[in-house]
């Protein structure tokens, strides 16, 4: 007889946003697919060549499990910038392979079965999977009629005896929304109240176009102690194949979180280390000269669902818009199915992102503007054969 495998594996679902690619027939250069959260700009030149002299070097070996010290200090001089706190790179910054296992760590040091991990929705699906693995509880707060923001009152409404660790996302995967240093202090005051761990994902922090970055919760007085802060470099530097994450928090919890990371990588690669030195300092603000052509790629793809006609959340970061869909009377995942076939364009499901993202969709402008250009002409014409379709029955 077989034996069972773990059973929160077994509960544990694919991601949604993988999903799409499932329902895809035609070859890729035949359709248009906007869906994966990947800038199709360049690592910057300076940082690739780093890596290249890192290899020719033999720079090719092990390092220290929690990062090359030198980039750890680089890390926490680059982050001064962002967080009012001061971390210390030898005991306070653990660096990842990609933001990815920065969720996984800080989730499965934190969380014991049973425990309640506080989500806000809609929100990237990673975070409910790896509570789910980890045995944890998530707690889904709808934010749908707070246009997306997490307010204190829905957030202390969902507190429980339970209850553990909040995750935040702020700028907002997938509806691009950042929140205020006032909202954030806001939610900090719940926070402390029920004495909670916070993990707060800033992984599009510099992706913002209202200013130079956005506030995070981990600059509110006394939140160090209690909070996490997961960064990397797959968006503010187009590095999502270096694999390049970082953690900062007090050193009681990095201690732990070093554990696992230990037992289950090592250490992140030694070439994307030497890599991200560079990136951090050389190309450091390479997120001030691709913001621009993210606010004009955005502002072109509003432009274009005005004139369509359909509603939508006006990304203040990130390079997702979240559009509504729900006047078509579908749900998100057959409006998906049915881009892809009558239009070969793909975007993502807002039910990927849990069940409050019903009745929208995920597009990622992340594409040069002569396919997006395309792109929206093919949604266009779908959504008139909708209409037609709906005008006719």
């Amino acid at each position: 007889m077989t034996k069972n495998i773990n059973k929160n594996v077994h509960n544990t679902g694919l991601s949604g946003i993988r999903l799409v690619s499932n329902f895809i027939k035609k070859p890729a250069n035949e359709v248009i697919q906007l869906t994966v959260g990947e800038i199709d700009l360049p690592t910057p030149f300076a940082t690739k060549q780093a890596g290249i002299k890192a290899i020719e070097q033999n720079h090719t070996k092990y390092t220290d499990n929690m990062g090359i010290l030198a980039l750890r200090r680089i890390i926490t001089e680059y982050a001064q910038e962002f967080y009012s706190e001061t971390y210390n790179p030898v005991t306070e910054v653990l660096v990842t392979v990609g933001a990815s296992e920065g969720i996984d760590l800080a989730i499965r040091a934190l969380v014991n079965p049973g425990d309640e991990v506080i989500l806000i929705s809609p929100g990237y699906t990673a975070y409910t999977q790896a509570v789910t693995l980890a045995g944890g509880v998530p707690v889904v707060v709808d934010t749908r009629s707070s246009n997306f923001r997490l307010l204190p009152n829905q957030l202390e409404e969902v507190i429980s005896e339970k209850s553990k660790l909040v995750i935040l996302n702020y700028p907002n995967n997938p509806s691009g929304v950042v929140l205020s240093s006032q909202e954030l202090a806001e939610l900090a005051n719940v926070i402390k109240k029920h004495d909670l761990y916070v993990l707060t994902d800033d992984v599009y922090n510099r992706l913002v176009y209202d200013k130079d970055f956005a506030p995070s919760i981990a600059s509110v007085p006394d939140m160090k102690g209690r909070t996490l802060v997961l960064n990397g470099l797959s968006k503010s530097h187009s590095m999502t194949g270096w694999r390049i994450g970082y953690l900062l928090g007090p050193e009681s919890l990095i201690h732990e979180l070093y554990k696992i990371h230990q037992t289950d990588v090592g250490c992140a690669s030694s070439i994307s280390q030497e890599a991200a030195m560079t990136a951090l300092t050389v190309d450091r603000d390479n997120p001030s000269e691709i913001v621009p052509i993210f606010r004009e790629r955005r502002d072109y793809v509003l432009k274009r669902l005005d004139q369509i006609g359909v509603g939508y959340i006006k990304p203040e970061g990130t390079f997702y818009v979240f559009v509504n869909i729900e006047k078509f009377g579908i749900n998100s995942l057959d409006f998906v199915k049915f881009l892809i076939e009558a239009a070969d364009l793909a975007v993502v499901h807002g039910s990927a992102f849990t069940e409050f993202g019903e009745g929208f969709i995920r597009i990622s402008y992340a594409m040069d503007l002569s396919i997006l250009k395309e792109a929206l002409d093919r949604f266009q014409a779908a959504v008139a054969k909708l209409n037609n379709q709906k005008s006719l029955s």
